[in-house]
């Protein structure tokens, strides 16, 4: 069977949708679970709602870091061992996540009639990767070379 996300021997491409604040968000497997993503470029880590650890299977490790949000709010994270992210049944990475407390960013995104998230990809990820993003499309392309 033909794995619908590859678009070349050399790249698989994730749809995404445009939100009502215009983000863009897709649909990825963490750790074999299904969940909703918000692709942000300007995040250096890749971040999970800490409340839903179990629910991805994510052991946190490490102790609290202060972190600062890109609107200046502090955040308290911890990290996570790494966990696999992937599209229906490849695996595309193996990262770990940094896990906040999401409560204020989904708040936001339900204000302004869009669905909560599960999580960040970011700027960890996305160069590892070697993404770019098509706006057009929509949807993210990633690079096969180098997947873990």
């Amino acid at each position: 069977m033909k794995n619908p996300f590859k678009s070349s021997l050399d790249s698989y491409t994730i749809p995404l949708r445009f939100t009502n604040s215009q983000h863009l968000i897709c649909q990825l497997f963490l750790n074999g679970v299904e969940g909703c993503f918000l692709i942000d470029t300007g995040a250096s880590n890749s971040c999970l709602d800490n409340t839903l650890t179990a629910k991805f299977s994510v052991i946190e490790e490490g102790e609290e870091l202060p972190l600062t949000s890109a609107g200046n709010e502090k955040l308290n994270a911890l990290g996570s061992q790494k966990s696999t992210i992937g599209i229906a049944n490849k695996a595309l990475a193996s990262i770990p996540f940094m896990l906040i407390d999401m409560e204020t960013i989904n708040a936001a995104l339900v204000q302004q009639g869009d669905e909560r998230i599960d999580g960040i990809i970011g700027a960890d990820f996305l160069r590892k990767k070697k993404a770019s993003i098509d706006y057009d499309q929509p949807c993210l392309v990633l690079k096969e070379n180098g997947w873990f």
